[in-house]
């Protein structure tokens, strides 16, 4: 997970074919009948689902540089093709259904992420409000990781304690005998851990490629991992390649 920007939504919504409307038309129009809806989610969802996807997702591949806003597996058109994600879902906040902020690319994977998160705010009490966007908080520094490729919550994360908590209810834990699928997103799952093991490992040869049996510096591993993050699209699990150069990845447990 990390912070990102959304500048603007795609200039044009209508599917091919018909009359052109710009997302700020589209909004203002859903708002205007949202009032009247008898059922408020389901007015949301059948909206929403009139949107062409394939132009909202275009957009938000530049704007995600290519990585699910969860677990930052590679997204790509087709392959298979990407959610849209409400990160404040239509059942709590069915007028956020068209709000450009609200609304991220998930990757399609059945067991994490927003399949596995579906309608489940990112929160820890229904007294708390939801996690904040990414456009409003940098998550790269609130996720850590072990050695292992296990996900967890940084002690000094900039969250309040509602927020720590959703965040650590997100994650969820590192699975074993007695513990299998849990979290709001599931980023511990097997798979993953796996893949950020992989990542891990590919920057490691990497960096021994390029100096053989010379010992980088920090100042080497600092500016290779700004390029990484300079690079578009990124390289899939990001943030654990980056905190390798860095030095900060923590003890597994």
């Amino acid at each position: 997970m990390r912070g990102l920007r959304k500048p603007w939504p795609p200039g044009d919504v209508s599917p091919d074919g018909q009359e052109a409307r710009t997302w700020k038309q589209a909004e203002e129009a859903f708002l205007e009948g949202l009032p009247r809806a008898t059922d408020r989610s389901a007015y949301a969802r059948s909206t929403f689902d009139a949107m062409e996807k394939r132009k909202l997702r275009a957009v938000m591949y530049r704007e995600q540089r290519g990585l699910c806003v969860y677990c930052e597996r590679r997204v790509e058109e087709g392959r298979p093709t990407p959610r849209i994600d409400h990160w404040r879902p239509l059942s709590a906040a069915p007028e956020l259904a068209l709000h450009w902020r609200n609304l991220y690319l998930s990757c399609p994977t059945d067991t994490t992420c927003d399949c596995r998160k579906h309608d489940a705010p990112l929160r820890a009490d229904a007294a708390d409000a939801d996690l904040p966007w990414p456009v409003e908080h940098a998550y790269e520094r609130c996720v850590g990781f072990t050695s292992l490729g296990e996900a967890y919550v940084r002690t000094d994360a900039p969250l309040d304690d509602a927020q720590r908590q959703a965040l650590v209810l997100a994650l969820g834990v590192p699975h074993d005998a007695a513990v299998k699928d849990n979290g709001v997103l599931n980023l511990n799952h097997p798979a993953l851990v796996a893949a950020r093991v992989a990542a891990l490992d590919s920057e490691k040869s990497r960096l021994e490629r390029d100096y053989g049996n010379k010992t980088a510096t920090r100042d080497d591993r600092i500016a290779r991992a700004a390029a990484l993050l300079d690079g578009t699209p990124l390289r899939e699990f990001i943030s654990i390649r980056v905190r390798w150069l860095e030095r900060s990845l923590g003890r597994a447990r």
